[in-house]
């Protein structure tokens, strides 16, 4: 694991992705076939995912109170970044299992497509960065690159 926060953070986002890719080229059958992992409990492959996932909200959970007890409490950008991110990942949850071709047909008679509506949440998002970085420059704000070192706008 790395040992920066957004190092770790980049390494479960990437292993989301992956698990996420083994997971959906499985078929439903894979999930009443018996796992070997001690966490399936002697059980199938369902368990394994259901403790799994249960297992990653007992340590979020751990890491909350954790920041609750030090007072480690998040600034209001960082408990809206987190808080979006949520977001972003119910949004793409909702467009797993959509066929490529029903991604690409109306949503009901005469609306959006599922692919138009992620471009939208994508442009939207985007858009929002552009601004919100433009007016930061004409303001002179002094940004913090992704290390968190301070830069000027003006230099990379």
């Amino acid at each position: 694991m790395a040992a920066t926060v957004r190092g770790a953070i980049r390494e479960l986002i990437e292993q989301t992705m992956v698990t996420m890719a083994a997971l959906l080229e499985a078929s439903d059958r894979e999930l009443s076939v018996p796992s070997s992992h001690g966490c399936a409990q002697g059980k199938d492959v369902w368990t394994l995912i259901t403790n799994d996932i249960d297992h990653e909200k007992i340590h979020t959970g751990q890491v909350l109170e954790g920041r609750y007890e030090s007072r480690i409490t998040a600034s209001p950008m960082e408990r809206l970044v987190a808080e979006w991110l949520v977001e972003r990942a119910r949004f793409i949850g909702s467009l797993i299992g959509l066929t490529d071709e029903q991604f690409n047909t109306e949503t009901g008679p005469g609306q959006w497509t599922y692919r138009a509506i992620a471009k939208h949440v994508l442009t939207v998002e985007q858009d929002s960065l552009k601004t919100m970085a433009a007016d930061q420059a004409a303001r002179g704000v002094v940004l913090r690159d992704n290390s968190g070192s301070r830069s000027s706008p003006t230099s990379p």
